[in-house]
């Protein structure tokens, strides 16, 4: 169990986990124990003489039957523990397995699963358990742990598959299968850590609740036959009326003893948090008194200029051709890219900007392969170093993954395994395709890696908590180019950094992709951020790319409506100007208007443009998609206020007719 050693290892035990443990050592050492100090057949009826109270002759008395208590504490208390762990452990394995089956796997599975666990949560479990007990002529301790077992695991499935479903989808867990690790392996290093809490809590509920439900049988007389435990002893003191014949000492010890079973477990359950969940634990106080304060200062090269580094007259690294990516959901069905093109040379920046929900992210996925449920990849070709990607199967797709196409997802924060240091990370990465790598030249790999993006060689043991976030994006940076891939895709890399952290992140990713001779698209709705550092620039709007170039040409005179606006709404600390902004919101993915999908949002929409789409043609330089090409040569600056049909003068002289407004 590799995920629970690497959870647990160089972790200090909680004060809350000693005591649990404490607590439930004492009450399962007093079970193992306690016949070697206890004439445990004092236990029988009769044995000694009846109603004594305690005494230093019977330290917890007599019951009314003639049994010494504490002899019967003795055989009652491992009965009662078997009884809980035999149903607590069948339970949550019950929905451990389905759970995990169920949430990772999805599908026809995941239906029969939950509704399966829905509807016999309605069942009412006690009443079951009454009528099959009362019914049952012979129930042994097995049985009855097995009958409570078998309508106590619904609660642990749903609640182990809801967390499975959340953590599938998380960050780091698509960072994995970037990294090219199979399914199997995500499952027991990415998820099951993170598991470890909530398996935890179930466990302990599944005991707790397996115990309560026995000794509430047992307190009716529909326990176990001829076999002591702490229900039944309570069901006993309640028969011959112990409260009301003042004889505490028959009731007060299983009460106390079934408590204390509860406070320990509940207590396990804290510690084990704490354990599995490093941003729990803290530091003592103690510790942080004393903690030397020290600050980390890596001296980041000033990049001066970010030039055009795509080698001219190469052949490409990377071409697109036609990509084309649907999701058929039951409100229809969506293009969320649709006959995208271009092409990327070795060492070339490429920027990729564009509103939310514009199919950034989603081409991002395509590009990996790893595009899920409900969408999928409806044609074209992705031809990475002459090789296309579209046609491997992912057991080979998985090894191009991060050797050859490494993927930097949105929000480090979310991209990076809380419950694994960093050093295990990147570990995890190289041996997904190098698993022959001795231990010696791991740890070389990943003080080079890490260095390399400017951050100490001691980071590789703290957990990502422990990281700004400027130093967590540049650990998701040296994962995604420790195997010097060919093609580094970066999501938004900048997302929730400061302006200054920002721009020393892009200048270490600039400076790490030079250095591999890598191709790179930098995905992001920075424009100014995006016009620094890169060389060329796609425009992508409703899923199609709208405008591509050099970032200089484009961006000094962008020739679609679209870009331009983007543009204009860019501010210029060298001029006073107003603001431009761009009315409404892309189309939504299952209702795009028939034509140009910008012709809602256009101030220079016409006639063709409601009817007829426009493809990608040469203007100027660079290929643009707009009706207004050939027949013009350029935009014409945009007016303060263009109203719903309103005519707008074009270059030539001629006008177009304005489909909405827009306001400064």
């Amino acid at each position: 169990m590799h995920w629970l050693g690497r959870v647990f290892r160089s972790q200090r035990l909680s004060a809350v986990l000693v005591l649990g443990l404490l607590i439930l050592g004492a009450v399962v050492a007093f079970s193992i124990a306690g016949p070697a100090f206890v004439d445990v057949d004092k236990a029988l009826v009769g044995a000694v003489q009846p109603s004594q109270p305690p005494s230093s002759e019977f330290l917890l008395g007599t019951d009314s039957q003639g049994r010494d208590m504490l002899a019967v504490m003795v055989v009652a208390t491992p009965q009662t523990l078997k009884m809980g762990v035999i149903a607590g452990l069948v339970g949550i394995g019950i929905g451990l397995l389905l759970g995990l089956l169920a949430g990772f796997f999805g599908g026809p599975l995941d239906t029969i699963v939950r509704v399966t666990s829905d509807s016999l949560m309605t069942v009412p479990g006690i009443a079951i358990l009454i009528i099959i007990a009362a019914n049952v002529e012979s129930m042994s301790i097995e049985l009855m742990a097995l009958t409570v077992a078998s309508l106590a695991w619904m609660n642990p499935t749903r609640t182990i598959r809801s967390q499975v479903l959340s953590i599938r989808e998380r960050g780091y867990t698509a960072v994995a299968r970037a990294n090219g690790q199979r399914e199997l392996e995500i499952l027991f290093r990415e998820i099951m850590p993170n598991l470890l809490p909530y398996i935890a809590a179930s466990l302990v509920g599944a005991i707790n609740g397996a115990i309560l439900a026995t000794v509430g049988l047992e307190s009716l007389g529909l326990g176990a036959d001829d076999v002591h435990t702490l229900g039944t002893t309570i069901y006993w003191a309640r028969r011959y009326s112990a409260i009301l014949r003042g004889q505490w000492w028959w009731w007060g010890p299983p009460i106390a003893l079934i408590s204390l079973i509860f406070i320990g477990l509940f207590l396990l359950s804290m510690g084990l948090d704490r354990i599995a969940n490093p941003t729990l634990a803290g530091l003592p106080r103690w510790r942080l008194r004393r903690r030397k304060r020290r600050s980390v200062k890596a001296a980041i090269p000033a990049v001066a200029a970010f030039g055009a580094n795509g080698a001219q007259g190469t052949q490409p690294v990377l071409r697109v051709d036609d990509l084309r990516v649907v999701f058929e959901t039951q409100a229809g069905i969506g293009a969320a890219v649709d006959g995208v093109s271009f092409t990327l040379r070795p060492g070339e920046r490429m920027g990729l900007v564009g509103e939310s929900g514009c199919g950034k992210t989603t081409m991002a996925s395509a590009l990996m392969s790893m595009i899920r449920s409900p969408g999928y990849i409806d044609g074209g070709t992705v031809v990475l170093a002459g090789e296309d990607l579209l046609t491997l199967r992912e057991p080979e797709m998985r090894r191009r993954r991060l050797k050859e196409i490494a993927l930097m997802p949105q929000a480090a924060m979310n991209s990076l395994n809380p419950v694994m240091r960093i050093r295990d990370q990147l570990t995890d990465a190289i041996l997904a395709h190098e698993p022959q790598t001795s231990q010696q030249e791991l740890a070389t790999i990943v003080t080079t890696a890490l260095e390399k993006v400017g951050l100490p060689a001691s980071v590789a043991d703290r957990y990502p908590h422990q990281l700004s976030g400027g130093m967590k994006q540049r650990a998701t940076m040296a994962i995604a180019t420790v195997l010097q891939p060919k093609l580094i895709i970066a999501d938004e890399p900048t997302s929730a950094l400061d302006v200054v952290v920002q721009r020393q992140v892009m200048m270490t990713l600039a400076r790490v992709q030079e250095e591999l001779g890598a191709a790179t698209i930098l995905i992001g709705h920075d424009m100014g951020l995006i016009a620094q550092f890169s060389d060329s620039i796609g425009v992508l709007y409703a899923g199609q790319l709208v405008e591509r170039g050099n970032i200089d040409v484009v961006l000094d005179g962008p020739r679609h409506p679209y870009t331009r606006l983007l543009v204009e709404s860019l501010p210029d600390m060298a001029t006073r100007k107003d603001f431009v902004g761009i009315p409404g919101l892309p189309p939504p993915l299952f209702n795009r208007p028939a034509g140009c999908r910008f012709h809602t949002r256009c101030p220079f929409a016409f006639e063709r443009c409601y009817r007829e789409e426009p493809v990608l043609q040469d203007v100027a330089g660079r290929a643009v998609a707009c009706h207004l090409y050939p027949e013009h040569n350029d935009l014409p600056p945009l007016p303060s206020t263009v109203t719903v049909g309103s005519d707008v003068v074009l270059t030539n002289g001629s006008t177009a007719n304005a489909a909405n407004e827009v306001q400064p």
